[in-house]
């Protein structure tokens, strides 16, 4: 016979009013952040071309446009801090970028060709995700580029919305 779980009376109440007061005194959000961006654009095209440039040189910061700012990623994630958690994914974006760097002898040659969304962005509400506040997001996006006259793709993992535009998340899939 397994065990059920048995809420254990003052301890358990107290749990939930701490729980109901954190909800009450920051309720979340959705309307900060309500438009879907373009699934295409000049604009998106245009820094999805700086990382793409950056992954080519091999120096991360060159595509550091595409990456969610740290600006709207403070008051968006609900963590203990969320300035430094900014700073890991950052970390783990520019390592991403100058892994796919050298995972090419040679790019002499390569020319980017587009950006495409591949999976269909899905909203995530606010209290989703430890976020504040909703957004679109999607795990699936192409780098298209060539070299030599044959089309390569580099894998875009996650991307969400914030002010109408896209940025990276997570460039490679995360790592545990």
């Amino acid at each position: 016979m397994t065990p059920s779980f048995r809420p254990h009376g003052s301890r358990f109440l107290n749990l939930a009013l701490i729980l109901f007061a954190t909800v009450a005194a920051n309720p979340a959000r959705d309307d900060e952040n309500p438009s879907l961006p373009p699934l295409s654009s000049d604009e998106l095209s245009s820094r999805a071309a700086q990382l793409f440039d950056a992954i080519k040189a091999g120096q991360p910061e060159l595509g550091d446009a595409f990456f969610f700012p740290r600006e709207p990623f403070l008051p968006l994630k609900d963590v203990k801090d969320p300035g430094r958690y900014h700073k890991d994914l950052v970390s783990a974006y520019h390592h991403d970028i100058r892994d796919l760097h050298a995972a090419r002898k040679n790019w002499d040659g390569t020319i980017f060709r587009g950006f495409k969304i591949m999976v269909e962005p899905k909203r995530v509400p606010p209290g989703h995700e430890w976020n504040k506040i909703g957004y679109y997001r999607t795990v699936g996006a192409r780098l298209e580029y060539e070299v030599d006259g044959k089309a390569r793709v580099i894998e875009v993992h996650t991307l969400i919305s914030w002010d109408g535009r896209w940025y990276v998340t997570h460039l490679a899939p995360i790592r545990h």
